[in-house]
């Protein structure tokens, strides 16, 4: 334990630690204005797209034969013009109960004549409709008014896009690069010499390093998101602790269960990776070498995940839990239980490997 603390402490003290942490929690913190500019993006363009279907479906009126189609496409002209006045009007977001109420009667609609098996203007399936009428359903069970836009900066909003996205894998990456400075350091100063031949048992030593390579990214992730809560709390308010997300396969959950499902998956892909560094560290025993190689898994993981060919295949390889709407939607045929239990019993099984190897072979032969 006095180790552990002497190692901790040496850590927190670096220079580079302070430097890795500043980056993530200013990264994070960049990301409230890049979400207020996608916010008016995506004003723009659903104006643009909105309009677009109303003059289509005034185009289409005067093109029907029967008197239902054209009564259709007259309503959807009609909505779909509200909608785009709505959008364009300085008081959107004192409109947004408005816009939810006709855009659920254009669903309703839709969905009647989608199941009569006749065309639609908007390029959705009966399940996508389905889909987004369950959630306008719950919001108005709950009495609550939706988000004006998608990228709403309030804290239980702005911590869902951050797991729901890229973001979460490059703050994750960026926790994780200080594992070669804990483990290479030693090997680079020459310091090991001296650790590696104290009282303490070669293993009791590397799994103390293990321990604090999961231990400190983690920590630093938490202070940084939460130094980003407490500023999007302050500026825009926490939000609603119940919100539901609608989210594939026609499942709703809350902003609360996600998140906290979200963070507990999180650490063990956290603890996975840190285990996959954490041996190449000890590999390469060079800091540029280790994240190199790690580099090169990351691509190649992005590679797969990007282009992969089934899910079935994927639900035993823990890299591919980065989504965390594949796990809370049983996309990969597993539950978040199953999904922790994988990364943290491959993780260790890496880690048993490189102290076994190392624990009979002498460090000091170079």
């Amino acid at each position: 334990m006095r180790y552990f603390f002497i190692e901790l402490k040496r850590h927190l003290a670096s220079k580079f630690t302070i430097i890795i942490f500043l980056s993530m929690t200013i990264f994070l913190l960049l990301h409230i204005p890049f979400h207020m500019w996608k916010a008016q993006k995506y004003i723009e363009n659903t104006r643009i797209k909105i309009y677009t279907i109303a003059d289509s479906a005034e185009s289409y009126k005067e093109m029907t034969q029967t008197k239902e189609d054209r009564t259709f496409y007259h309503e959807e002209f009609e909505d779909y013009y509200f909608l785009y006045q709505v959008y364009n009007s300085k008081q959107y977001e004192q409109n947004v109960s408005i816009k939810t109420n006709t855009e659920y009667d254009i669903l309703k609609r839709e969905l009647l004549r989608a199941e009569q098996g006749k065309d639609l203007l908007s390029p959705k399936t009966v399940k996508e409709i389905k889909q987004e009428m369950k959630w306008y359903e719950a919001l108005e069970a709950k009495k609550y008014i939706p988000y004006a836009t998608p990228y709403d900066n309030q804290t239980f909003n702005f911590l869902y896009l951050i797991m729901n996205d890229t973001i979460s894998v490059i703050i994750l990456l960026l926790a994780l690069s200080i594992i070669p400075m804990i483990v290479c350091s030693d090997f680079e100063v020459h310091t090991y010499k001296y650790v590696y031949t104290s009282k303490a048992s070669r293993a009791t030593i590397m799994l103390t390093k293990f321990g604090i390579s999961v231990i400190l990214p983690l920590a630093m992730l938490l202070l940084s998101v939460g130094i980003t809560s407490l500023v999007t709390g302050a500026v825009f308010g926490l939000g609603i602790s119940d919100y539901p997300y609608l989210l594939s396969n026609g499942m709703l959950i809350t902003a609360d269960s996600y998140l906290f499902e979200s963070i507990k998956l999180f650490a063990a892909v956290l603890f996975f990776f840190a285990s996959i560094l954490f041996a190449l560290s000890y590999i390469c025993k060079k800091q540029v070498d280790a994240i190199t190689y790690f580099s090169l898994f990351i691509a190649i993981t992005y590679v797969f995940l990007t282009y992969r060919i089934t899910l079935s295949f994927f639900r035993y390889i823990p890299i591919f839990y980065l989504n965390v709407e594949n796990i809370l939607t049983n996309a990969l045929g597993i539950s978040i239980h199953e999904a922790i239990i994988y990364c943290i019993s491959f993780g260790m099984i890496v880690v048993l490997m490189v102290v076994l190897y190392y624990r009979k072979k002498d460090l000091l032969v170079e």
